[in-house]
């Protein structure tokens, strides 16, 4: 076990994550802006019913599958930054490369052919335990089960990009071409979009998803299009060998723990779906997804600018026996990830329903489908502050090479969540509050295993020593909280009323109703983190200062430097 010695080799210092932060985070939020408005035209198409039911439960065989396998920080982009990383001027890394590509594609083909065997009983069976609350219950059946078979089918090949688009993008982050993988998801939504949008009839669209599922195949072919000439532009010399190169044993010695550890966290999925499809509502599944997009939202910028740039820091570290800057690196991330996350924490637990309306509610998307998501999304929101400390701990992990651990503990979470989400479930009257309660505690659970086996490994991670920062941030996010309830109560109200007022006089105006949410959203959100900003600041942390120095338009709010 490596322990905090005067053995630790010395490492140069590196240059700040500012730069790569910045740009990642910018490109993300780009992606994520169109994604959103993917999930806002779904929503209107396909609301919270039978159909998006089928879609939803389709995708988790599939594009859950492309999300979490071929994502930045997924097995195959962490195991080709890790072995690649080390070998980029190694003149045989081409070799090695060009047979990850190669048994990547062979293999998961395989994999894809047998779920293509299987998909009609899989289908009959969700059919069959499937509950429609809002159609005659054999019609709706029959409707989800060939809605689901046929959706199915159609993405079922999004296993075999996984793989491709995780090692291309693996390739371009260690070559530090992170413009296109951080852009790339939104060229996939605005296949969806089109797809749905400009593809589908709307007298048909309650009965059949085909549509969505053509356009979210496309999307995903177009991310893998996107990164190849970043991938082939490297230098590396690709071609093919049956003599196995040695990079690709090692490849393959990080990458099989890495995908049983993603799986096995993956099964988590399986369960909530099961509870989700034999106790709870028609649109209890769809309402559990489009909370987590809510949440993924913010996070996903935030996670994706920060381990982009940081796992090869890590990996970096770990190698050179750097163990004090790597859990120096650690903290500070954790510290600027807490104060980025908190306060949206805050904003989706005080005001679930009115982000939710304005979002989501219109076309087929009803009150009770706001009803629905709303109340998943209050359960979901206090599992950012553990969720992105969750995500920055196992990185370290894999730069150790060491995927088992993880792998283990989440063997381990399938129990868990299991248990808490039939307690949740069927013990209480949360419905898909239930869920989401149990998906926040599991994610809690994860953590302390991760920190207590990560302390075991390298030693005292010094975790004492964000007990005030924390603290301090907790306490500003709960004041972010209480002003943003208040401010928009208040102001909610008063434009409400001044609206019909003025409704009654110029009918016209109806048309404008949308806009007392709009400003009483954004009014109350600005002065939540404006409250949240000065607290910190009067709090004396750093992360203020650090925050202005990525984001120019705040330098004139920033604390004095130190």
């Amino acid at each position: 076990m490596t322990q905090d010695s005067g053995a630790e080799k010395p490492v140069k210092a590196k240059a700040g994550l500012g730069k790569t932060f910045g740009l990642v985070a910018i490109m993300t939020v780009l992606s994520k802006i169109v994604g959103l408005a993917r999930d806002m035209v779904i929503a209107s198409c396909y609301g919270t019913g039978i159909v998006a039911d089928a879609y939803n439960f389709s995708y988790m065989f599939t594009g859950n599958i492309f999300v979490l396998f071929g994502g930045l920080g997924g097995p195959f982009h962490s195991s080709t930054v890790t072995v690649l990383g080390s070998r980029k001027d190694d003149p045989n890394s081409g070799t090695m490369i060009t047979q990850v590509f190669v048994y990547t594609f062979v293999g998961l083909s395989v994999i894809t052919g047998l779920l293509a065997l299987a998909a009609p009983w899989i289908a009959s069976y969700m059919g069959s335990t499937y509950v429609p609350t809002k159609t005659d219950l054999a019609i709706g059946r029959q409707l989800f089960g060939d809605q689901f078979l046929q959706q199915l089918l159609i993405m079922l090949p999004l296993i075999v990009l996984a793989g491709l688009v995780g090692i291309a993008y693996g390739i371009v982050n260690v070559f530090n071409k992170v413009v296109w993988p951080s852009l790339s998801p939104a060229l996939a939504s605005l296949a969806i979009i089109v797809a749905v949008y400009f593809f589908s009839n709307p007298e048909t669209r309650l009965y059949t998803g085909i549509p969505l599922a053509i356009g979210t195949m496309s999307g995903a072919l177009l991310q893998l299009l996107v990164q190849l000439p970043g991938a082939l532009n490297t230098g590396l010399r690709y071609r093919f060998s049956l003599q196995v190169d040695e990079g690709f044993k090692e490849y393959c010695a990080v990458l099989w723990p890495a995908i049983f550890s993603t799986s096995v966290g993956y099964l988590t999925v399986y369960v909530d779906s099961w509870f989700s499809l034999k106790y709870l509502e028609e649109g209890a599944w769809t309402a559990i997804i489009n909370s987590n997009r809510l949440v993924q939202l913010p996070l996903g910028v935030l996670l994706t600018a920060m381990l982009v740039p940081i796992l090869p820091r890590f990996t970096e570290q770990a190698a050179s026996g750097s163990i004090l800057d790597l859990k120096e690196e650690l903290r500070r991330a954790l510290r600027f990830l807490w104060f980025l996350s908190l306060p949206l924490a805050a904003i989706f637990f005080v005001l679930p329903t009115p982000i939710v309306r304005l979002l989501f509610e219109r076309g087929t998307f009803n009150e009770h489908s706001t009803a629905l998501v709303s109340w998943a999304l209050l359960f979901l929101a206090p599992s950012i502050f553990f969720y992105v400390a969750r995500d920055l701990m196992t990185r370290v992990f894999y730069a150790f090479k060491d995927s088992k651990t993880p792998y283990h503990i989440a063997l381990v979470a399938i129990f868990i969540k299991a248990a808490l989400d039939w307690f949740f479930v069927t013990k209480t009257s949360l419905g898909v509050g239930g869920l989401s309660t149990a998906s926040t505690l599991m994610t809690l659970v994860n953590l302390t295993l991760l920190t207590f086996f990560l302390k075991k490994k390298i030693g005292n991670l010094g975790f004492v020593q964000l007990i005030k920062p924390v603290g301090t941030m907790l306490i500003a996010a709960a004041l972010c909280g209480a002003v943003v309830w208040g401010v928009f109560t208040t102001t909610d109200q008063w434009l409400q009323a001044l609206v019909r007022d003025a409704t009654a006089h110029y009918p016209q105006i109806a048309k404008l109703s949308f806009l007392p949410l709009v400003i009483s959203l954004g009014a109350s959100c600005t002065a939540g983190m404006a409250v949240y900003w000065v607290a910190c600041i009067a709090g004396r942390l750093d992360e203020p200062q650090m925050l202005s120095k990525r984001v120019p338009l705040l330098k004139r709010f920033a604390p004095p430097q130190k």
